[in-house]
C-alpha cells in the first residue's frame, strides 16, 4: 500500500514524509517516537509548580483581546477553573489564530505551565484540546519532524497506517510469543504510538527492542549463512615490507585487526567483517593496507566515504603511500574532471584502488576485477547505495568500519555469531583533548576562550541539536549570536536542510581554512578531518549520549595544536554525566559508562527502516533486554527456528542481503 493511499496524505505530504525516511505504510508505523510526554498529571492552578507543565481543565469566560507592542501582537482571553474557583489569563504571542478555536462558555483541556503575575494566574501559548480529545490526559508520543509536518499530523498518519498493518511482519507465531510472554508486534506498536499507561508503554518498548534485535540475530545466523558465497582467492604478501614504509608503528590492536582481516580475506568464504575503532584509532590505515595487498595481487579495491571533502582528504593523504608500491589510485566524486576517461581506466583494470563517494555506484562505473570493498562511516549511506557498490562484481569481500564502540561484554557475545575486529587503542603520541563543562549563563567566558584560539589562527566547530527550533541554542540563533560577537570572522552554517552543493562547498571552505567558525548540527560528526580546527563547542550537551559527545569531540585534536572541547549545559550541577567526558578520553570506557547510564544503544542494524535506531534514545537496550534477546535466540537455534516467519525476515532484509551491519 502506498503512502498516498492513506487519507490526508497528498503529494506534498508524501514528499515531506520521504524527507523523514518514510516511503511506505510500513515505514510509517515503524517510525518510532524519539520521546514521550506524560500529560496525565491533572492539577489545579493554586497548587501548580511554575516550572512544570500540567494538565488543567478550564472554562472560557471572556472574548479575546489584542494588544500591539514593539515586539508584536499579544492576544489574550480569560478562563475559569471551577475546582479552585480561580481566574486564568491565557496569552499568545504573535499568534492570531489559536484563540479562535476556543468558544465562550465551553470547557477545554490545557497542557501548560502556570505562573502567577501579581495576583493573576497566567498561561502562555498552551497546548489545548476539546474535553473528548486525547492529546491531553494521556502519555503522548513525540516524533522527529521536518518543516511542514506537525506532531498531530504524524500521529494521525501513523494511526491510519496501523489500520493497514501487514500481519506478515509478525516474525514469531502465537506459541513462541506465549512461551516467552511476549505480545505481538502489532500490539506493541500500537502501545508505543498511543500509550495507555506508563507500565504498558515500558513493556511495549522493551519487547519491540527485543523483537528487532532477535530478528537481526536470526538473519545473521541463519539467512546470511545461506547466502554465503565461496571464492578461490589466495593473497600473497610480505607484511613486514609493507609496514616498514609507514612513518609510525601500528598499535597492538591495529596489528591484530589487520591480521584478522587478511586471514578472513583469504578464506574460502567471502569476507563480511566489521571493524570497530574509537575516533582517531587508525581504522583507515588498516583498510588501506588491505587494499594495497589486494592491489599487489592483481585485484581492484574500492573505498566509499560519505562526503567529497573526506574523499579528497583520504585520497591526497594516502596517494604517495599507495604509489610507493607501484600501484595506481584514483579519486571518483561528483565534481572530479574527466570522469568518462577515469571510468574507462577503472573498467580496463588500469586503476588498482579507487576512493570515492556515492559516485562509485553510478550505473556507468564498472570494474575489471573488484574483490575488496570498504564502507567507511557507512551508516551515512542508504542501504541501496551500499548494496550497489558490492553488486559491481561477483565475489566481493566486505569491510565495514564504524567509530561506535560496542561495550566489551556485548562485543564478546556478538563475536560468537559475526566477524568482528576491534581497535581499542589510540595511536601513540596523540595529545588528549582538554574538555570543559560550561554553564549556559557563562557564555562570555566561552567567547573569550574561542577568541584566543581564533586569534592564534585556529578554527572552531559549534554544534547544536536543533536547526531552527524555539531554542536559544539552535543553529540559526547561534549563527546570529556568533555573527554579532565575532563580526570580523567568517562564519558559516551547516545542516541537513541546505542543498547538497552548499553543504559540500561549506565543508570544503572550512577544510581549506577559509571559514573561521562552522555552526552545525551533528552532520559534522563524521566526514571531516581538519587539522587546524582545535576547538569544539557542543550546546545542549546534556541532550546527547556520551558516545555521541565523544564522537563529536574527536573532530578536533587531529593536528599538532592543543585542542579543546566545551560542553555547554543549562545546569551543570545536575549533569554529572558530562564529567565522565571531562575525566575520560577512552571511547570504550565512555561507551561502557554510556551503557551503564542509558543501556546498550544500537547493537546492530541490518537496514535503515523507519527511524534509524541510533537516533532514537528510548530504543537503547538494557543488559536484561540483551540477555533476554540472546535467550530467545538460543532457544530458536536449538529448535531449528521452529515458529519463525522466515518469509518476512528475508523480505525485510531484501535491500541489504550481505551487508549485515549498519
Amino acid at each position: 500500500m502506498k503512502l498516498i493511499d492513506l487519507k490526508g496524505i497528498g503529494p506534498k505530504k508524501e514528499e515531506l514524509l520521504n524527507k523523514l525516511g518514510i516511503y511506505t505504510v510500513s515505514d510509517l508505523y515503524n517510525y518510532y517516537p524519539t520521546s514521550f510526554e506524560d500529560r496525565t498529571h491533572r492539577m489545579i492552578v493554586s497548587k501548580a509548580n511554575p516550572d512544570i507543565k500540567y494538565y488543567f481543565e478550564w472554562e472560557i469566560v471572556s472574548k479575546s483581546y489584542q494588544v500591539r507592542t514593539k515586539n508584536g501582537i499579544i492576544t489574550y482571553l480569560y478562563a475559569f477553573e471551577k475546582d479552585s474557583n480561580q481566574k486564568i489569563k491565557i496569552l499568545w504571542f504573535n499568534d492570531r489564530f489559536s484563540h479562535q478555536k476556543l468558544s465562550m462558555s465551553n470547557t477545554y483541556k490545557f497542557y501548560t505551565k502556570i505562573n502567577k503575575n501579581k495576583e493573576v494566574y497566567e498561561a502562555v501559548n498552551p497546548i489545548f484540546c476539546k474535553k473528548d480529545e486525547s492529546i491531553i490526559g494521556n502519555i503522548i508520543a513525540i516524533y522527529s519532524l521536518t518543516s511542514g509536518i506537525n506532531q498531530k499530523q504524524i500521529s494521525d498518519f501513523i494511526e491510519k497506517a496501523l489500520e493497514n498493518y501487514d500481519s506478515k511482519e509478525e516474525i514469531f507465531d502465537k506459541e513462541l510469543l506465549e512461551k516467552f510472554s511476549q505480545s505481538s508486534k502489532y500490539a506493541n506498536l500500537k502501545e508505543v504510538h498511543f500509550p495507555k499507561d506508563r507500565k504498558s508503554l515500558i513493556k511495549a518498548k522493551s519487547e519491540l527492542k527485543i523483537n528487532d534485535f532477535v530478528r537481526e540475530l536470526i538473519y545473521i545466523d541463519f539467512i546470511d549463512k545461506k547466502l554465503q558465497r565461496r571464492q578461490e582467492l589466495r593473497l600473497n604478501y610480505n607484511l613486514d615490507n609493507i609496514l616498514e614504509k609507514l612513518d609510525f608503528t601500528l598499535t597492538r590492536s591495529q596489528f591484530i585487526s589487520l591480521n584478522e582481516i587478511l586471514k578472513d580475506a583469504s578464506d574460502e568464504i567471502i569476507m563480511n567483517r566489521l571493524l570497530i575503532g574509537d575516533v582517531g584509532s587508525g581504522k583507515t590505515i588498516i583498510a588501506l593496507i588491505v587494499m594495497i595487498i589486494f592491489g599487489l595481487n592483481g585485484y581492484q579495491s574500492a573505498m566509499m566515504v560519505p562526503t567529497e571533502v573526506l574523499a579528497n582528504q583520504q585520497f591526497e593523504k594516502n596517494l604517495a603511500f599507495i604509489e610507493s608500491f607501484g600501484l595506481k589510485a584514483a579519486l571518483l566524486t561528483g565534481s572530479v574532471k574527466d570522469k568518462a576517461d577515469l571510468k574507462k581506466s577503472i573498467a580496463r583494470g588500469d586503476i588498482d584502488i579507487v576512493i570515492g563517494t556515492h559516485a562509485l555506484i553510478q550505473d556507468d562505473v564498472s570494474f575489471k576485477d573488484l574483490r575488496f570493498v570498504v564502507n567507511d562511516e557507512q551508516h551515512r549511506f542508504g542501504v541501496g547505495q551500499r548494496q550497489a557498490l558490492g553488486a559491481k562484481a561477483e565475489s566481493v569481500n566486505y569491510l565495514t568500519m564504524t567509530a561506535t564502540p560496542i561495550p566489551r561484554t556485548i562485543s564478546l557475545r556478538l563475536a560468537q555469531i559475526l566477524d568482528l575486529s576491534i581497535i581499542n587503542e589510540l595511536p601513540r603520541g596523540r595529545k588528549p583533548i582538554v574538555t570543559k563543562v560550561i554553564a549556559k549563563n557563562r557564555e562570555e567566558i566561552l567567547f573569550n576562550e574561542i577568541s584566543f584560539n581564533l586569534d592564534s589562527g585556529r578554527q572552531v566547530y559549534i554544534v547544536s541539536n536543533n536547526i531552527d527550533a524555539d531554542d536559544d541554542n539552535s543553529v540559526e540563533k547561534l549563527y546570529k549570536r556568533y555573527k554579532t560577537r565575532f563580526k570580523n570572522k567568517n562564519i558559516k552554517r551547516l545542516h541537513g536542510n541546505l542543498k547538497a552543493t552548499d553543504k559540500e562547498k561549506t565543508l570544503k571552505d572550512f577544510s581549506a581554512g577559509r571559514v573561521d567558525i562552522l555552526i552545525s548540527t551533528t552532520v559534522i560528526e563524521v566526514g571531516i578531518d581538519v587539522a587546524n580546527a582545535n576547538t569544539m563547542v557542543i550546546y545542549n550537551a546534556n541532550n546527547f549520549g556520551l558516545s555521541s559527545l565523544h564522537q563529536l569531540r574527536g573532530r578536533v585534536g587531529r593536528g599538532p595544536y592543543e585542542s579543546y572541547c566545551y560542553l555547554v549545559a543549562q545546569n551543570i550541577k545536575e549533569d554529572a554525566k558530562l564529567n565522565i567526558l571531562v575525566n575520560n578520553d577512552n571511547g570504550f570506557e565512555i561507551a561502557k559508562k554510556d551503557f551503564e547510564l542509558r543501556g546498550g544503544g544500537k547493537i546492530l542494524s541490518s537496514i535503515q527502516h523507519g527511524k534509524n535506531l541510533d537516533q532514537v534514545e528510548y530504543m537503547s537496550m538494557t543488559s536484561e533486554e540483551i540477555e533476554k534477546s540472546f535467550e530467545i535466540f538460543q532457544f530458536l537455534k536449538d529448535n531449528d527456528y521452529k515458529g519463525v516467519n522466515f518469509s518476512y525476515i528475508e523480505k525485510f532484509f531484501t535491500y541489504d542481503r550481505r551487508i549485515i551491519l549498519n
